[in-house]
């Protein structure tokens, strides 16, 4: 009875979205040579939800494609370009999204985390492949963070106590 009572203040609170991550491109700043982007592959292929990383390091870009079933940590691919002696200038996501109307200060859940769109012009409908940006000191350029943490809205998202989960913040790109 007490799990279906959290599930129901969740639902409340939240617009539940079908997502579904495809992959993700990330910025990696301070690469360098070869062995700085190899060092990097390595890094992120230690994460047991990645599948593939590719990494161009002309434009200091990776795709990192995902294994089906398993949960992706955003944190976790952030963490190992970090552990790796890099930075992430920008991560994006596409997502595949069903029908979903959003607007400005939608939330949604993806695998016991929220995420919540920043900045929409008007309410839009998701249908299939769009791509979003995370928000955040971990996740892009400082330069790119100071233009952006007076403008981030943390308190739309409500969460539960008992929530575990990750609160991100993303904008829609496409």
């Amino acid at each position: 009875m007490k799990k279906i009572f959290i599930l129901l203040l969740f639902a409340a609170s939240h617009s539940f979205v079908y997502a579904q991550f495809n992959s993700v491109l990330l910025r990696v700043d301070g690469l360098t040579c070869s062995a700085c982007s190899f060092a990097t592959q390595q890094s992120i292929l230690k994460l047991d939800f990645v599948e593939d990383v590719k990494i161009d390091l002309n434009s200091h870009d990776a795709i990192v494609t995902f294994k089906q079933g398993k949960k992706i940590s955003i944190d976790q691919i952030a963490k190992k370009v970090y552990d790796a002696g890099f930075s992430v200038g920008n991560l994006r996501a596409k997502f595949t999204f069903n029908s979903n109307n959003i607007s400005d200060s939608t939330c949604f859940e993806y695998a016991g985390d929220i995420y919540h769109f920043e900045q929409l012009p008007a309410k839009t409908v998701l249908n299939g492949i769009a791509t979003i940006q995370f928000i955040g000191k971990k996740y892009m350029s400082i330069k790119e963070y100071k233009k952006w943490k007076n403008n981030i809205n943390k308190d739309v998202c409500k969460k539960s106590d008992t929530f575990s989960g990750n609160v991100y913040h993303v904008i829609l790109l496409e």
